[in-house]
């Protein structure tokens, strides 16, 4: 098994660096470790009205944390060699030919080229690599955009996710993940339509943002310094994920969460089931019918997901009342929406419910 990677290694990733207490358990599975991360038992959650709520998670899933992303992928390339692959580093995929008997990858290592032949190659190019276009893949179906940069508290950050879905960016959000006791990575997430809105230069909305925000002032002071402001497009929904020899993975797959955005997780799982199927099937056609069923979770609801976004601040509101003063409920209510992922629809009826 050959990995390629166009970046020289380590490299770094626009990310928000979190990982959900989902992403913490798979990483685990695979030998990723994060001893000496800060654990964030909980999240912080605030409503476009202000209203503000504390929740959990489940036993089984207890924390999540906070990992650069040069850490992060470092480890999951470690494990990668581990289990017997051969890392190249600084090498671009420059095409793809899918055949009869595999697929011929064109590799480009500086001024050389040369080809490998394979029986399947698994794309995680991201959201803005060229190859799955090339391919003939669909577009993806819709994009939010994000900014994010790194802050120093002026004091001790309470070890916590912060989700704060202000008014300035609904139906988006803006974060504060801790990486450590003093350091945060800071950012916004909006839709496309939302940026246009609000003048069109994330830089000065995330700015507006951390001035304007009663909570972000709480934590990060008056006048917050950011450093390595990057942006990024994060890619959700696509009608098709395989072709023969080829399976889309993470990012370029489209799996990101269209409510919340994150990927970290979703780009895992969707390897996992990828490996999965090429392993446990038969024939590659049975491996692409396992892998495009067994993604259809993320695609579950994908348009009432971006009904709930832009009626969030309408739908969320008597709920996160209620979390606000039952802790149990609380738990619920964060679990349900951020950051497990269950169906989208039916996350009203499990809220009912807990009602």
């Amino acid at each position: 098994m050959w990995l390629a990677e166009k970046h020289a290694w380590p490299r770094d990733k626009t990310c928000g660096d979190g990982i959900s207490p989902l992403g913490v358990r798979d990483g685990r599975e695979l030998a990723l470790h994060f001893e000496g991360r800060l654990r964030l038992r909980h999240a912080f959650v605030t409503t476009p009205h202000e209203t503000a709520f504390t929740g959990g998670w489940p036993a089984e899933t207890p924390w999540g944390t906070t990992i650069e992303r040069r850490a992060f992928d470092a480890g999951i390339v470690d494990a990668a060699v581990a289990a017997g692959a051969h890392f190249l580093p600084s090498t671009l995929v420059h095409a793809l030919a899918p055949g009869p008997d595999g697929v011929v990858a064109t590799l480009r290592e500086g001024e050389s080229e040369r080809e490998l032949r394979a029986d399947v190659a698994v794309v995680a190019e991201g959201a803005t690599g060229a190859l799955s276009a090339a391919l003939g893949f669909p577009p993806i179906r819709s994009r939010l955009v994000a900014l994010r940069g790194y802050v120093d508290a002026p004091h001790a950050l309470v070890p916590e996710y912060g989700l704060f879905y202000d008014r300035l960016l609904s139906p988006g959000y803006g974060w504060i993940f801790p990486i450590d006791e003093h350091r945060a990575n800071v950012g916004i997430l909006v839709d496309e339509r939302t940026l246009a809105r609000r003048g069109g230069n994330l830089r000065t909305l995330l700015t507006r943002w951390l001035a304007e925000s009663r909570f972000a002032r709480e934590r990060l002071g008056d006048d917050p310094q950011l450093s390595e402001v990057r942006g990024g497009v994060i890619p959700t929904g696509r009608r098709r994920r395989t072709a023969p020899g080829i399976l889309l993975v993470g990012d370029a797959a489209g799996v990101a969460d269209p409510f919340t955005a994150e990927g970290i997780f979703q780009a895992i799982r969707s390897a996992r089931l990828a490996a999965r199927a090429l392993i446990e099937s038969p024939t590659m056609g049975a491996a692409r019918t396992r892998y495009e069923r067994e993604l259809r979770i993320f695609d579950r609801n994908e348009r009432a997901a971006r009904a709930l976004r832009a009626t969030f601040g309408i739908a969320i509101e008597p709920y996160a009342r209620r979390a606000a003063v039952r802790g149990a409920f609380a738990d619920h209510l964060n679990t349900e929406v951020f950051f497990l992922k269950r169906s989208f629809l039916g996350f009203v009826w499990g809220l009912t419910r807990a009602w």
